[in-house]
Order: C-alpha cells, then structure tokens, then sequence
C-alpha cells in the first residue's frame, strides 16, 4: 500500500492534555453553569479542538490499533483536527465531495475534519441521510449521529451511534462521545471510538 503523505497532520499534543480538557468541560453542578434542567436542542456547530481523537478497538474489546502515522506518542490515537466547517453541525447534512477519494483512495471529505493519515491513507468525516441531532439537559448531552461515516481508502464506513457527553452552557465547551462497530473492509469487526471536545457555536 502507498503511503501518502497528509500535509494536514495535527499537532501533537499529550495525553494529560486531553484528560485536561475533558475534566474542564464538565461543571461541578448544574446550577453552576446556569444551565436549565430542561431538555433543549443544540443546533449549530460543535467545533472540534485540538485535543479530539479517534481510537480503535479490536475485536473482543481487548486492545486498540496501533496507527503508525499518528501524531501522537501514543499511537493508539490518532488526532483529529477542524475541517473547513470547524467541526460537525447539528440540524444539517455536510456531504463528502463528489469524487470523495483521489485515485490513491485517500479521501477528500474535509469539512468537518482536515482529511488525517490513518495506516498510511488519509480519512475523512462527512454525514449522509440522517443530520446529527443532539440535546442538553443540565450539563449533560445525549443524542444521536446516526448518519455520521469515516471516509477512506475508496470506502465509506458507517460509524454513526447514540452520543453521550456534557456541556458548559457558560463557556460553551462540551466533550462527546460515542462508538460504533465497524462493518466491511479490512478493518470489519473492529468498533470505532470517537471523542470529541471543543465549543459550541448555535
């Protein structure tokens, strides 16, 4: 398999970073962010920082994959960095493009995230059928990315599921989480672990 080189690779940054992030988003209570115990719809952008991630695990749960083109010492994460939209969008559709992959099947689906090198060819994120609907209550997010697909190597995987996360209604930081099992390829039978943290935007 060739390897194309991604001009696109995140930095790297440090696992503690990311703990970091996640432990900021969540508030202490409730009533410290202001936030209503009601249930309401987010429909805007969930940008997506620097410390979001996509992880994936191998058959029974026992171990992750190891991308020898991560940009993180750890490689069982590969990071993932804002698209030309900044992120994933609720309430709309952000189609691959039309040719998806270039004719190394790397793939050109770059809005939500820059395409990133994932065992030496570049993937994409796009949503398709179903926009992605998610809602708060309190500081905790829940919902639904069911149209939500990984593009790469001239396929596109369904990794869409039900999410769960939180939500700072004051700084607008959030983290979301779900996984997803992945069906066909070279990769079918593993699951698909998506962490995503940055702010919202309505």
């Amino acid at each position: 398999m060739r390897r194309m080189t991604s001009r696109f690779l995140p930095r790297t940054i440090t696992l503690s970073t990311l703990v970091v992030s996640a432990t900021l988003a969540v508030p202490a209570t409730a009533t410290a962010t202001g936030a209503s115990s009601a249930t309401q719809p987010l429909n805007g952008l969930f940008r997506v920082a620097a410390s979001s991630y996509f992880r994936m695990v191998y058959p029974g749960g026992a171990k992750y994959f190891k991308n020898p083109y991560s940009a993180d010492p750890n490689k069982t994460y590969t990071l993932i960095v804002a698209g030309s939209d900044g992120g994933l969008r609720t309430g709309a559709l952000q189609p691959a493009p039309a040719p998806a992959f270039d004719h190394h099947g790397n793939s050109l689906a770059g809005r939500i995230i820059r395409p990133t090198d994932f065992a030496g060819i570049n993937f994409g994120l796009a949503t398709k059928g179903t926009a992605p609907a998610i809602s708060v209550s309190g500081y905790r997010l829940t919902g639904q990315v069911k149209g939500f697909t990984a593009e790469w190597n001239n396929l596109s995987f369904s990794q869409g599921g039900q999410v769960t996360g939180s939500y700072n209604a004051q700084t607008h930081v959030y983290v979301l989480t779900w996984s997803s099992l992945i069906s066909g390829g070279p990769f079918n039978g593993f699951t698909g672990s998506w962490h995503l943290t940055g702010t919202f935007v309505s």
